[in-house]
């Protein structure tokens, strides 16, 4: 378990931020307002992208040229205030009818294909539930494989700044209550597709991601000691986000997410500017 602790960076920073575009629950004012108040330096807005599938978390195209505008507005707005930069979460079934010129890209999965109907993965446990049991005929670790396949084969095919969750499958898994993440066969599955965004991209940034933590009460970032282990034996960057979706999320477990880093054996996070990611010691 993370312990309380009480560290400040030089720096204060969030790359991964929702407003009621899409699922978060505030404007995108709101938001900016709520950083500069808690003391931020940068936030970056990302925004879930338009699906070829009616879901509950994207935003439509509609939604998206106004949150284009609108971020684009308060960043000359707020210039001498806060830094916002205006990104996108990035999903494997995500549908665009035109360019756009985002700061960033942070590349996420957030379903499961089944034959007749698509699974949101983190939603609640059971329709995760469900979609193992109908889909994987009740195997989580060929879901996993599945999974973290998809997650790296966006990664690594698009211009992806930072993975985002790397395992939001383990978002309803407090004490393996749905599975048991030390079994060998899932933790080489999570391994081997960490290691295939590496090799591929090695200037990658992970996010160690809060959000769970805010949401579900979970004890831990993602992602899992194991995998942020491996990462940092690789020498790949990592970057200290909550995933927020309202104010009071917005820098959540900030001070214990850089000691679990460095429980993990990093020693750096790194920080989004719109001069590019700024190291910090921990």
């Amino acid at each position: 378990m993370v312990e309380k602790v009480d560290c400040m960076g030089i720096l204060k920073t969030n790359c991964h931020t929702h407003t009621d575009y899409c699922d978060g629950k505030n404007t995108a004012r709101e938001m900016i307002e709520a950083a500069i108040g808690k003391g931020f330096t940068t936030l970056g807005f990302s925004g879930h992208i338009p699906m070829n599938f009616v879901s509950g978390w994207a935003m439509t195209q509609d939604n998206l040229d106004k949150y284009y505008a609108e971020i684009r507005a308060l960043k000359d707005e707020y210039a001498d205030r806060i830094e916002i930069l205006c990104g996108i979460e990035l999903d494997s079934d995500y549908e665009l009818n035109k360019d756009y010129g985002f700061d960033y890209v942070l590349s996420s999965v957030h379903q499961i294909h089944g034959k007749d109907r698509i699974y949101a993965i983190d939603y609640t446990a059971e329709e995760l539930t469900e979609a193992v049991n109908t889909v994987y005929n009740g195997d989580w670790n060929e879901m996993a494989e599945e999974y973290f396949r998809t997650l790296a084969n966006l990664v690594v095919s698009e211009k992806t700044d930072v993975v985002g969750h790397y395992d939001l499958i383990t978002k309803f898994n407090k004490n393996f209550l749905l599975f048991d993440e030390n079994n060998p066969d899932y933790q080489k599955s999570a391994l081997r597709w960490v290691d295939y965004i590496i090799d591929n991209k090695p200037d990658i940034v992970f996010e160690v991601n809060t959000g769970a933590m805010f949401r579900c009460g979970n004890e831990t970032p993602y992602p899992a000691a194991f995998i942020l282990k491996r990462i940092g034996e690789r020498g790949v960057r990592v970057t200290v986000s909550s995933d927020a979706h309202c104010t009071q999320a917005l820098d959540y477990m900030f001070d214990e997410a850089k000691k679990y880093c460095k429980e993990c054996g990093i020693d750096s996070v790194w920080h989004l500017t719109k001069n590019g990611f700024t190291e910090e010691k921990i």
